[in-house]
């Protein structure tokens, strides 16, 4: 594999983040999944610069995207993620590298803690995010009903300092 780089979003990231974006959610790992049809829809909800990116040869193959500015004060040492890899370059490391440069960029900025969570049904993320320093917060049996059953939840968070 050749080597991978990351650095923030740029604009013209955004179609091969779309298409990133719209191959990997679905029912089995999130209650809502997100379909973009258009730049102008995605950066509706990520400015350039808004997301760590990991490139390799010039294409970019996974985001970690966080919210650097909660809406309350009191929430302002937490970041909520979410991240996501191209199927055709998972188990490579690369979501591992996006959670390492994020965390950096964390404690740069004096951050406590990074959560997230994660579906009963993807119990592959589970263990990734457990693998990576994160430890279960939280567990929410059956608060979701996706394609006809009840699904649990459960919150994860790696604590920076």
């Amino acid at each position: 594999m050749n080597e991978i780089n990351y650095r923030w979003s740029t604009l013209a990231d955004y179609p091969a983040l779309i298409a990133i974006e719209n191959q990997i959610w679905n029912e089995q790992n999130t209650p809502i999944p997100t379909h973009y049809d258009h730049v102008s829809d995605y950066q509706k909800h990520f400015q350039p610069g808004s997301q760590l990116v990991a490139v390799i040869d010039g294409q970019p193959v996974g985001m970690i995207s966080f919210n650097p500015t909660p809406p309350f004060a009191a929430f302002r040492f937490t970041w909520d993620i979410g991240i996501g890899v191209d199927p055709a370059y998972q188990d490579q490391g690369i979501g591992s590298g996006l959670l390492n440069v994020l965390k950096l960029e964390a404690q740069k900025k004096n951050i406590h803690k990074i959560k997230l969570n994660v579906l009963g049904t993807n119990p592959q993320a589970r263990a990734f995010y457990l693998k990576n320093g994160f430890v279960e917060e939280g567990h929410s049996r059956d608060i979701f009903f996706l394609a006809g059953q009840f699904v649990d939840d459960y919150s994860l968070a790696y604590f920076v300092d």
